[in-house]
């Protein structure tokens, strides 16, 4: 049996993703190791470079980063690029923000052993730990409005299995979604340390910005941020509300998977000062701002569904 790493990377240094930590937590796992480094304005290359020098695994594939429409699919393209240059029987998804608990090794490896001739089966299921505000807090379980609690991040490397959307899952070549509710999928009953906004206010903020030119038009960012510093849906998220939150005793290292414990160790901020970071906006003129920017944004996105809709009409003629 052989296993595939896979991701794709971009501006890694300058948006202060784990990814060198990332990659190192699933290469125990992986005969080969293949990262798709997408053109940007930052030393991850470089970085690459190194990693890729301390262990034969690692191979780099350039690309660039032309952004044609706003939707995501970018994200997608450039895992499919990945997909197409691994060569094991199984290919194993680790964006960039995620770790591997080495405790969860075996279950991983015992599970693609048992179903290495079931081919009906496409891929397989982790958990999911979504730190938010830092390495010590994370999201209950119960909290399923803007986390998901599952996601497929290994698939069966046959040819039939790509990466669509925003890289988030997997379809078969018939369209079908690769998941636990068609039955193409397994569970592993392991975990996917997710560490993307485990960052501080800064960071978080900086990380949300960049995040938005992929899925919003020029126009609609001005908008949303004359209303809010942050999507108007999550306001209580981050500025007051932590109920939802689990902790995490700060000196229990060993819960994160081992590359990430020094990024731990070295967390100088608390949950509480996103709470300062920047105040929440409030009050009847943030209320009509937040109507005009639904307003615009709706108008915006519905005229560009419509000339979609149109231009497929013709092409279809």
């Amino acid at each position: 049996m052989k296993i595939s790493g896979f991701t794709f990377i971009r501006n890694g240094v300058l948006m202060e993703y784990p990814f060198i930590e990332s990659i190192k937590s699933a290469l125990p796992l992986c005969d080969e190791f293949v990262v798709v480094v997408c053109e940007g304005s930052d030393s991850t290359k470089d970085e690459l470079e190194k990693l890729r020098g301390e262990n034969s695994k690692i191979r780099l594939i350039d690309e660039g980063w032309n952004v044609a429409k706003k939707s995501g699919s970018i994200l997608s393209e450039k895992t499919n690029v990945a997909i197409k240059n691994i060569t094991g029987d199984y290919g194993l998804y680790v964006q960039c923000d995620e770790g591997l608990h080495e405790k969860d090794y075996e279950k991983i490896t015992g599970a693609l052993e048992d179903n290495l001739n079931n081919k009906e089966i496409k891929g397989f299921v982790f958990d999911y730990i979504h730190f938010f505000g830092g390495y010590f807090s994370y999201a209950k379980k119960t909290e399923k409005r803007f986390f998901y609690d599952k996601e497929v991040r290994i698939i069966r490397n046959d040819g039939t299995v790509f990466s669509w959307g925003d890289a988030m899952g997997f379809k078969d070549i018939n369209g079908l979604k690769i998941n636990l509710e068609n039955k193409n999928a397994a569970p592993l009953n392991a975990t996917m340390y997710h560490y993307g906004r485990a960052k501080n206010p800064v960071g978080m903020y900086k990380k949300d910005k960049e995040m938005e030119k992929l899925y919003n038009h020029k126009i609609i960012n001005i908008l949303k941020h004359w209303v809010s510093n942050y999507d108007p849906r999550v306001d209580k998220y981050i500025y007051s509300d932590f109920s939802w939150l689990e902790r995490v005793d700060r000196n229990n290292l060993e819960f994160h998977p081992a590359p990430f414990r020094e990024l731990a160790s070295r967390q100088d901020w608390d949950i509480d000062d996103f709470k300062v970071f920047m105040k929440e906006k409030k009050g009847v003129k943030q209320f009509f701002r937040m109507i005009i920017y639904r307003i615009v944004k709706d108008t915006i996105n519905e005229t560009l569904n419509a000339i979609k809709k149109v231009k497929a009409f013709f092409r279809n003629k």
